[in-house]
C-alpha cells in the first residue's frame, strides 16, 4: 500500500476518528508480517476518543509507511483479543464493538479467525474499507462484512473518503432507530459567537461559552420502520450562562458555588476553571474542553464527588475541604455536596 493508496488509507482512518466522541474508546494497529501499534506506549489497550488522544494518533499516522506483506489473520486475531480483554475489565462503554479494517486486499476470508473469536454471537461488527480502484479482493471483504454484521465500502479517491466512512454509522445506529431510542447528547464546553438576535441573552458581547444539545432524527414511515433509517441529527447551541441561570443561587450559602460537568467528568463550567490561551492569540486552547473535574476539585482525592455525578446519583454527603478566611489563613472545614443532574439536563452531571 504505497503512494496514493497510503494517503487515502491515512485519510480514511483520520475520518473514522472524527466520528468518535468522548463515549468511545479506540486504538490503531498497523500490520505487515508483524503487528505495530501506532502508539507503542498503548499496546494492548483502548484509549478514550477525546480531542487530545485523537490529535496524538493523527500525528502518529503520518509516520506510517508501506513495507512487507500484510498478514491479515494476525491483525484480526490481535483486534479480537484486544476487544475481548478490554470488555472483560469492565472499562469503556461496554456497548457496540467494531473492527474497522482499512486494507488494499484480502487473499482469503479468514473464516477460521471469525469462527474462533466472533461466531455465533457476532458481538463484534467488522467494517472493511477496500482502498484503491481494483476490486479483485472485493468479494472476500464483502463476505467478511456480511458474516460479521458489518458493511463493505470501497474507497477509490480522496474525494470518496468522507461520504463512505459515514456509512458505518447507519449500520451501528440501526438497532436504536428500530427501538426509537431518542438519546440526547450534550457536548463539552466551547467558545463561539452568538447571533445578534441572541446576544441579548448574554451580559457581555463577543465570544461566549457554549454547549450543544443534539438528538437523532428517524424515518417514521411504515414501509421503512423495520429498516432503521437514520435521517440525520438535529441540534441547537445553548450558552452556558443560560444553564447557570436555572441554579437556585440562594441555596448555595456564603461560601457555596455551583458547577456543571459532562457525563465523562469534563468541566462545563466551574469558578476555578482558568482556560489557557494559545500563545499570542485570544483563542482558547482546544484542551479547554477536556479539563476533568479532578483537576480543580483537589480535595476530592478518591473521586467520590466526581463518580457520584458521572453516575447521576442524587443525595448529599460531606468531605473535608480548604477555604480561605481573613488574613489569608486556611483551615479544614467540612463541606457539604449534592450530586445530581444539573437542571435535569440529560447526560450532564
Amino acid at each position: 500500500m504505497k503512494g496514493l493508496r497510503l494517503t487515502i488509507a491515512r485519510q480514511t482512518v483520520s475520518s473514522i476518528l472524527d466520528t468518535l466522541g468522548d463515549d468511545d474508546f479506540f486504538n490503531i494497529i498497523a500490520y505487515n508480517e508483524e503487528l505495530h501499534y501506532v502508539e507503542p506506549c498503548l499496546n494492548g489497550t483502548l484509549v478514550q476518543a477525546d480531542v487530545t488522544n485523537k490529535d496524538h494518533f493523527r500525528d502518529r499516522l503520518d509516520k506510517l509507511f508501506a513495507k512487507g506483506i500484510g498478514m491479515l489473520d494476525v491483525a484480526l486475531t490481535e483486534a479480537f483479543e484486544l476487544l475481548s480483554n478490554f470488555n472483560e475489565t469492565g472499562r469503556g462503554s461496554v456497548c457496540s464493538q467494531a473492527i474497522m479494517l482499512v486494507t488494499d486486499g484480502a487473499v482469503e476470508t479468514y473464516d477460521a479467525v471469525f469462527a474462533q473469536y466472533n461466531w455465533p454471537d457476532r458481538k463484534v461488527r467488522v467494517f472493511p474499507y477496500l482502498i484503491g480502484r481494483e476490486s479483485a479482493f472485493a468479494d472476500n471483504l464483502k463476505w467478511m462484512a456480511c458474516a460479521n454484521k458489518g458493511y463493505f465500502t470501497q474507497i477509490s479517491t480522496l474525494a470518496d473518503v468522507q461520504e463512505n466512512v459515514m456509512e458505518y454509522l447507519h449500520v451501528l445506529s440501526r438497532p436504536k432507530v428500530i427501538d426509537r431510542e431518542h438519546d440526547m447528547v450534550w457536548t463539552e464546553a466551547y467558545v463561539d459567537n452568538t447571533r445578534p438576535q441572541a446576544q441579548k441573552l448574554e451580559d457581555a458581547q463577543g465570544p461566549v461559552l457554549m454547549t450543544t444539545v443534539a438528538m437523532p432524527v428517524f424515518s417514521t414511515k411504515n414501509e421503512t420502520r423495520n429498516k432503521g433509517i437514520l435521517l440525520g441529527v438535529v441540534g441547537t447551541d445553548v450558552p452556558v450562562s443560560e444553564i447557570l441561570k436555572a441554579i437556585p443561587k440562594y441555596k448555595l450559602g456564603i461560601y457555596g458555588y455551583a458547577f456543571a460537568i459532562t457525563n465523562n467528568g469534563y468541566i462545563l463550567t466551574h469558578p476555578d476553571l482558568q482556560p489557557l490561551y494559545e500563545e499570542g492569540k485570544k483563542k482558547r486552547k482546544s484542551s479547554y474542553s477536556s479539563v476533568d473535574l479532578s483537576e480543580v476539585e483537589w480535595e476530592d482525592k478518591e473521586d467520590e464527588l466526581r463518580n457520584a455525578m458521572v453516575n447521576r446519583q442524587t443525595g448529599s454527603f460531606s468531605m473535608k475541604v480548604k477555604k480561605t478566611v481573613d488574613k489569608g489563613m486556611q483551615f479544614m472545614d467540612s463541606g457539604s455536596f449534592m450530586a445530581g443532574n444539573v437542571v435535569n439536563l440529560p447526560n450532564i452531571g
